[in-house]
């Protein structure tokens, strides 16, 4: 339920990750608890649109922000998974794949509480982006996408493709150095591997308690299968199909491995 106006002591909370980086389901962990408004990808959204474009990066844009986020009405924000809510949820979470150079300006004001960056190796990355058809479309090839994504990065605040993924984890790297209380690094294979445990550090961290309906999601999400790419139930892991060659020069890439080694010595 949405309140008349924006309440100061409400925490505020955004994800950030590359694309195929499981984000989706994050913020659905997110959302399964009773305390959190839950808004997706709203900078894509045409209700949000250029929205720190249109008013810059200041504490009185991202209030009107996180107020509009409240009383947002578009389903491609809202979602179809809107589990129960207190009546005075208590804290706003919202995620997005784009826009990642928006994280240190945001951090910079006061009204922005927590950036969670979420992290995945990235051959995972480029295979599940490679195996999904409404993202990797038929005809492309793979070896001239790998590492700039011509075809998807077409607009700047893009972040596909090995390259991307690199700039983007230095960049989390670089803020999670400079604002330790308010970056938490998040790794998907601890999430997936032991996600009760990885989501109660992190729910610790954030303020929120693991609920009997949280943990429900928790095994509803891990125990069945869902085929749609975009789905974020899923109960195996999908096969490698990238290249040889490709998964190749991503694990023998020094700088992606040194990224890794330092997120995961951080990551909760």
């Amino acid at each position: 339920p949405a309140r008349s106006c924006w309440q100061p002591d409400v925490n505020t909370l955004a994800i950030f990750g590359c694309p195929r980086s499981g984000t989706s389901w994050l913020g659905q962990l997110f959302n399964s608890s009773e305390a959190v408004l839950y808004r997706y990808q709203p900078l894509f959204a045409y209700e949000f649109k250029d929205w720190f474009g249109r008013h810059g990066v200041s504490p009185e844009s991202l209030a009107a922000f996180h107020a509009a986020l409240q009383g947002a009405t578009s389903e491609f924000v809202l979602q179809s998974l809107r589990p129960p809510k207190l009546a005075e949820p208590t804290h706003l979470v919202w995620k997005e794949v784009r826009f990642h150079r928006l994280m240190a300006p945001l951090l910079a004001q006061l009204g922005l509480d927590r950036i969670v960056y979420l992290y995945r190796s990235p051959v995972e990355v480029l295979n599940s982006w490679y195996q999904a058809p409404k993202e990797f479309r038929a005809g492309q090839d793979i070896f001239a996408e790998y590492l700039h994504a011509p075809s998807k990065n077409t607009d700047p605040s893009e972040f596909n493709g090995f390259a991307k993924w690199k700039e983007s984890m230095q960049l989390a790297l670089e803020l999670q150095a400079a604002h330790p209380g308010r970056v938490s690094l998040v790794s998907y294979e601890r999430l997936r591997t032991r996600p009760l445990a990885t989501l109660g550090h992190l729910f610790d961290a954030c303020g929120l308690a693991l609920t009997p309906q949280v943990r429900a999601f928790i095994d509803e999400s891990t125990s069945r299968q869902d085929d749609d790419a975009y789905g974020v139930f899923r109960s195996e892991r999908s096969s490698i199909r990238l290249p040889a060659g490709i998964v190749r020069e991503i694990e023998q890439d020094s700088e992606a491995a040194a990224l890794l080694r330092r997120a995961d010595a951080l990551a909760l």
